[in-house]
């Protein structure tokens, strides 16, 4: 699997929407959610072939939705900001951690724990882990 320069821009951008707020370990599993869907073999991620496409799936961030209040905020952000450094940061790691480290267990889902459960998650299912303000989910089709 190759990886380019956008790519990485593109998924640091997405955790800077997505838990710039968070700590280090919980960006660095919003990114690993990322890669394992970057490189899940399987149902709707077969089709990423690319981080970036991973990223940019169609109402699967809403960082990226023009009308979410994150989209400029994320698009704005420079290289001046650390946080977006450490988000990019973050993405390097999750790329690089063997998946025995990874601190979601594989999760190709989670959801901020400000909010609902999304309809998304089955009745009964329960978080695999819960980091930060994030519960992942490893357990969902």
């Amino acid at each position: 699997m190759q990886i380019c320069i956008g790519d990485l821009d593109i998924a640091a951008r997405t955790v800077y929407g997505e838990a710039r707020g968070e700590s280090n370990l919980g960006r660095l599993a919003v990114a690993r959610v990322l890669v394992n869907r970057w490189q899940a073999t399987f149902g709707q991620w077969a089709k990423d072939d690319t981080l970036a496409s991973a990223c940019l799936r169609h109402l699967q961030f809403s960082g990226w939705t023009a009308s979410d209040p994150n989209y400029s905020i994320q698009m704005e952000a420079s290289f001046k900001d650390r946080v977006l450094l450490e988000c990019w940061q973050a993405v390097i790691d999750a790329l690089l951690m063997d998946a025995q480290d990874d601190p979601t267990r594989g999760s190709l889902h989670y959801h901020s724990d400000s909010i609902a459960v999304p309809a998304w998650v089955p009745d009964g299912a329960s978080a695999t882990v819960i980091i930060g303000r994030h519960r992942f989910y490893n357990n969902i089709a």
